[in-house]
């Protein structure tokens, strides 16, 4: 194994030169000892990253695909370099932006990581080649301590390239088709794997044959999937056989076009053009595609349309969408897949809302599984887009899923209508109590205090058992009820009693096993907050306990009054002068709570923001990324942005 400082000379000439770490070191080897591989075929590594320090440090390298941080900078190197390229050094043309963060952090003193050469280096011919890796290291944050990156360069392995024979890159092409063609009734994470596997044989392959085969997946495969198939199209050395094929496709019947469809049939025809003209001539040729597209749409059948059609609404704002694309993909909607529904009942409803959508929001609500569980995610935003557009049957439906001993729908949605209470409800809502905690947020949202006392005696009778609790050789499990619903209706029926509760919950803190006291300000707020709740959200700031006032900040900014605002930034400011000389003392808890204060002031519901507000929450900030954020928010703020 080379430590850092053994080829030295190697990183300064590729200019990569970084700082000594002498407890940090790089090993690579292939993942079964073999030697020789065929081109195109999988070549997978095992990376051992050694941490001796107690510090954590980040690479680049993460897993079997390849970030783009680092790009560039951090590679597997092959010699000779003749007959080898970087199969994704077309992002070097185009800027790579929106990656975020990614790569690996290691606090531990043995890190192994699987990565596939394939994505760092494509070999192009046979031959021998000697493949060692240069990776950076970056140190994670120590308060008040700055260190650069460090370089890192693996041992030395050989590696033998042999020629692909057709018949086995024809049975290879076919075995990752027909997994990624087969379409599993309960997915699981292995099967998950197996696709994604499929997909990156599909691209080393780079053959006419696979490129054709990634085009049509392209319309069918998941996300994850597409965007390992289309790296591979972007990389690969048959851009001319891919530009055909999607042609066909594109105008084929059964075959649906997607956007990342569109958008790397866009690349692949814009790739001839200089780095500096590229992104206008992608832009120009994906509305070209749009608008081919449309032209065809009549022609595509079933799921092949609705996807298409998905496609086109992507790209239009809701005004011009016209009235039969929106006929058409009501009427198609159930081809959708789940994703490309929930897609358009969220941020794209605008494009598709109208009473056309009613049977098909009723068809999703209507296959809901009769269980006591919970609906999947697309029955709850069907429902309330239905109750959208037809408050009468949406408010029958709504009062029946509260009817049932467990609603299937979860409490953001039941508490939509505009009733402050349910007095009809109150009832059903009381002998639901005792074996139904969804029943607590229905009577903190509806219920009226017709039925105070009932539910003070439930909640009496519960906190006594939860205090009297005990279990066999687990010690301190005793604590108190922990009920914020039931709190937040209190705190409405009878504020004084509730109020009363709220601050004998805060204050608990003798049950080494109940940790109610520390989110229970927060927690009853996201049901009710009132001038009772305030002052004891406004008494939280000056808790001992870190993670109290965090919670406390979080919930005034949220949900407090204008008053309130003063309080948090009051405590803001002693916090300030508390730490402002403790800096080498300053941890990860400070540093969350300092964002709290941060984001509670910046978008505070009640509060006027002004760019004053902002200029002093960065004065009290103790890091620079505090007061980083505080300025950008100041500006967009003067800029009329959001943020």
């Amino acid at each position: 194994m080379l430590r850092y400082g053994a080829g030295l000379l190697a990183i300064a000439m590729a200019g990569s030169l970084g700082a000594q770490a002498p407890d940090l070191s790089l090993r690579i080897e292939t993942e079964t000892g073999r030697t020789q591989f065929r081109i195109g075929e999988v070549i997978s590594l095992k990376v051992t990253f050694e941490n001796s320090s107690q510090d954590p440090w980040r690479m680049s390298i993460g897993g079997r695909n390849r970030s783009l941080m680092g790009l560039g900078r951090d590679r597997f190197i092959a010699v000779p370099a003749a007959g080898t390229d970087d199969p994704l050094s077309y992002h070097l043309s185009e800027g790579v932006s929106g990656t975020g963060l990614s790569g690996m952090t290691s606090r531990q003193q043995t890190t192994l990581l699987h990565a596939d050469l394939n994505q760092w280096v494509r070999f192009l011919r046979p031959g021998y080649y000697r493949v060692h890796g240069l990776f950076h290291a970056s140190p994670g944050f120590i308060p008040g301590v700055n260190r650069p990156d460090v370089a890192l360069e693996s041992n030395e392995i050989g590696i033998e390239i042999v020629p692909a024979d057709a018949k086995w890159q024809a049975e290879q092409l076919r075995e990752a088709v027909a997994i990624l063609n087969s379409v599993p009734a309960n997915p699981d994470d292995q099967t998950f794997e197996a696709r994604m596997d499929a997909a990156r044989r599909i691209w080393y392959l780079d053959t006419p044959d696979s490129v054709r085969e990634a085009t049509r997946l392209l319309g069918t495969a998941d996300s994850q999937v597409s965007y390992i198939l289309q790296t591979g199209l972007r990389a690969s050395g048959h851009r001319d056989e891919a530009v055909a094929a999607m042609k066909q496709l594109l105008r084929k019947a059964d075959q649906p076009v997607t956007p990342i469809f569109l958008e790397t049939m866009a690349a692949l025809e814009a790739a001839p053009e200089t780095p500096r003209r590229r992104y206008d001539a992608r832009a120009r040729i994906a509305e070209q595609l749009r608008a081919e597209l449309a032209s065809v749409i009549e022609q595509k059948r079933a799921s092949a349309k609705a996807i298409s059609i998905k496609t086109l609404l992507d790209n239009l704002p809701a005004e011009a969408v016209p009235a039969t694309l929106r006929a058409e993909i009501a009427r198609l909607f159930q081809d959708l897949p789940a994703g490309q529904q929930s897609e358009l009942l969220n941020g794209q409803w605008k494009k598709i809302a109208g009473a056309e959508m009613i049977p098909a929001l009723r068809q999703i609500y209507d296959a809901a599984p009769q269980t006591i569980y919970q609906a999947s995610p697309l029955v709850p935003i069907a429902v309330e887009r239905w109750y959208e557009l037809d408050p009468v049957q949406g408010r029958t439906l709504l009062l029946d899923e509260m009817s049932r001993p467990v609603p299937r729908l979860p409490f953001r949605t039941l508490a939509i209508l505009p009733d402050a209470t349910l007095p009809a409800m109150d009832q059903l809502f009381l002998e639901h109590l005792e074996h139904n905690t969804e029943s607590e947020e229905l009577i903190a949202r509806y219920a009226t205090p017709a039925i105070l006392e009932p539910v003070k005696a439930f909640y009496v009778k519960r906190d006594a058992a939860m205090r009297s609790r005990t279990l066999p050789n687990v010690p301190n499990v005793a604590s108190p009820a922990c009920d914020p619903p039931l709190v937040a209706y209190f705190l409405r029926a009878d504020p004084v009693w509730g109020e009363h509760l709220l601050r004998e919950l805060f204050a608990e803190r003798g049950f080494p096993g109940g940790r109610c006291w520390m989110g229970i300000v927060g927690q009853t707020a996201a049901y009710y907050v009132s001038p009772e709740w305030e002052k004891v959200a406004v008494m939280a700031l000056q808790d001992q306990t870190v993670p109290v006032k965090a919670d406390a900040v979080k919930a005034l900014g949220k949900y407090g009054s204008g008053a309130s605002a003063n309080a948090v930034r009051e405590a803001f400011r002693y916090w300030h002068e508390w730490w402002k000389d403790r800096v080498p003392e300053f941890n990860d808890e400070n540093r969350r709570l300092e964002q709290a204060f941060l984001e509670s002031i910046a978008h505070a519901k009640n509060g006027n923001i002004t760019p004053g507000d902002l200029d002093k929450a960065g004065e009290f900030c103790i890091t620079a990324d505090c007061s980083q954020r505080a300025l950008e928010y100041r500006q967009q703020l003067q800029q009329n942005q959001p943020f």
